[in-house]
């Protein structure tokens, strides 16, 4: 089954930071990412978005934020009335006008709480709290008060280790949704992460294997019960997400809306704004649309106010039918899958190379010191336009990009000395085949360790390539595999030629105009796996001496 996200590799960063799905006559350039503002009296983080144009997008009363996207400003249980009114503030000027609280029913009188709500023009659609038969009467009552129809959980309200544990939290459920019905409020809304998919059994009626959140819905009654589907976490689990909202769109009226990288890959999930990931937005939200009353954005602890602007935007100025996600262009890295090497490791599985694998579960990591540095090999020369890098949290506050044409001779074309972390995506001027992050001071007691690097550019024009026709070739002889390689002069002099294999490097000086350097490696074993050969020729065009570099690819082969 197909899932739904869309990146053709496991992480596409560049693109987690261009945004596709909105509309560039809408959005004012994007601020850098910041840690949350302190709690002084200064001025406003954001500033209230600008409206989109007349039935663009979902409209402002079915988009709400769950306030556990800002847990780090709100801390858990109660907040105190002025930080709540801060933030309930910075939500507002980001456009939101309804909001999700967790941890609800706080200990603040209801119309304290009300009255800083009205304050700011929000209303509540939902809530996250204790599903308590002892507390549920004060929990439905407090919703009552504020006026919301749901009132939420942030999971299943009960065990599903086994069958008949979901059996009987279904008819828990039904208690509570019956109860909330009938004194006042609509429904109650169950939440999923990943178990509630991962979990699963044989139904004892058909046989056939179900899952977790199946069964609960099958025993639920939708007079009382209803679902918000959270897409990051479904999709995380393997779930094909605008596919399951079309087989059970009618028991799921609220969405948790969000978007990842790494997403149903080794390692974490990491989220990111709306459109700046993978999870395939559109299809989800059109799926979603005949059944979903509130599309609420949430990013566990997200780093500003801003990325909260900026997701509100994706789906205020969101249109369904235009076939466009986020996360823009399909650009590959010029970085990825190339050779790494690094300063230093911290541990044997943070090697350089975890941070060019597509991977952002995976990352590359320094010795506790400064400087420390990465550089990669782009087997040609290429002229840079951007470097993207997904900071760790020991990132670094100053560091340079440098450029090289051997490796060995470094020249700095960007220089940040107020680095702070998270994703850092530059614009640079320079031309070279190697490129090196030089992280110069550390922002933490740690080293410095990068997610991934990326880096855009195109064939550099400054000096012409050797005309030459590699071909790589798997062969068996005698049971045997083989690597032929052949490297053909197109030049109209001859050319010193390099043929680098992980099997052996042979060196042919003074190929002549339409002759051939070549080798057939021992691979001494029966079979060679895919891989890639490195051909570099040095000749001289129009009097001036040219290097150029090929990696050419080439299959597996098993010998019988």
């Amino acid at each position: 089954m197909q899932n739904s996200y869309r990146s053709p590799r496991t992480r596409r960063l560049g693109a987690a930071l261009t945004g596709g799905a909105l509309l560039a006559s809408t959005l004012a350039a994007a601020p850098a990412l910041a840690g949350p503002e302190t709690p002084a009296a200064t001025p406003p983080s954001t500033t209230a978005a600008p409206a989109c144009g007349e039935g663009w997008g979902i409209p402002d009363s079915k988009i709400s934020i769950q306030l556990y996207t800002h847990v780090g400003e709100l801390g858990s249980g109660t907040p105190s009335p002025e930080t709540l009114d801060r933030v309930l503030g910075e939500v507002a000027r980001a456009g939101f006008t309804h909001v999700e609280p967790y941890d609800q029913p706080y200990s603040m009188p209801v119309d304290e709480y009300k009255a800083i709500l009205d304050e700011h023009g929000l209303e509540v659609s939902s809530s996250h709290g204790s599903t308590s038969w002892d507390t549920w009467p004060e929990t439905v009552a407090t919703a009552v008060a504020l006026g919301q129809d749901y009132i939420g959980t942030g999971g299943m309200a009960g065990g599903y280790g086994t069958y008949e544990e979901a059996l009987a939290t279904a008819a828990y459920v039904n208690q509570l949704g019956r109860y909330a019905h009938e004194n006042g409020a609509h429904k109650i809304a169950l939440h999923n992460h990943q178990s509630e998919f991962t979990t699963q059994y044989l139904d004892p009626e058909t046989g056939e294997t179900v899952r977790a959140w199946e069964v609960i819905e099958k025993n639920t009654d939708p007079r009382y019960v209803t679902f918000q589907l959270d897409v990051g976490w479904a999709a995380d689990a393997g779930i094909d997400v605008a596919a399951w909202i079309e087989e059970h769109g009618d028991r799921i009226e609220l969405l948790h809306i969000k978007d990842a990288v790494n997403v149903d890959a080794e390692g974490d999930m990491r989220q990111v704004g709306l459109g700046n990931g993978e999870l395939d937005l559109p299809a989800i939200i059109a799926a979603a649309e005949p059944y979903v009353q509130y599309y609420t954005y949430e990013w566990d602890n997200a780093p500003s106010f801003e990325t909260s602007a900026e997701s509100y935007q994706y789906l205020r100025c969101y249109l369904a039918d235009d076939g466009n996600g986020g996360g823009g262009d399909d650009e590959e890295s010029l970085a990825l899958g190339r050779p790494v090497t690094t300063s230093s490791i911290d541990d044997p599985a943070r090697t350089g190379d975890k941070a060019v694998d597509g991977n952002a579960g995976t990352r590359w990591g320094s010795q506790w010191s400064q400087p420390e540095w990465i550089a990669v090999d782009l087997g040609a020369t290429y002229d840079l336009s951007r470097v993207v890098i997904d900071w760790e949290t020991a990132f670094a506050k100053g560091y340079e990009i440098q450029t090289s044409p051997d490796g060995d001779t470094w020249t700095t074309v960007h220089t940040v000395t107020d680095g702070d972390g998270l994703f850092d995506d530059l614009d640079v001027s320079g031309t070279g085949r190697h490129v090196r992050v030089y992280a110069t001071e550390r922002a933490t007691q740690w080293g410095f360790s990068i997610y991934e690097l990326e880096i855009y550019g195109t064939p550099s024009d400054g000096a012409p390539d050797l005309d030459l026709d590699v071909a790589v070739e798997p062969r068996c002889l005698a049971g045997q595999a083989y690597l032929a390689v052949r490297a053909t002069n197109g030049e109209d002099s001859p050319v010193d030629v390099t043929l680098a294999t992980s099997f052996g490097t042979r060196e042919v000086a003074d190929v002549d105009p339409g002759r051939s350097a070549y080798q057939m490696f021992p691979v001494r074993s029966t079979s060679v796996a895919s891989g890639s050969v490195t051909v570099t020729g040095t000749g001289t065009i129009d009097g001036e001496s040219v290097t150029s570099t090929l990696d050419v690819d080439h299959e597996a082969l098993t010998c019988s």
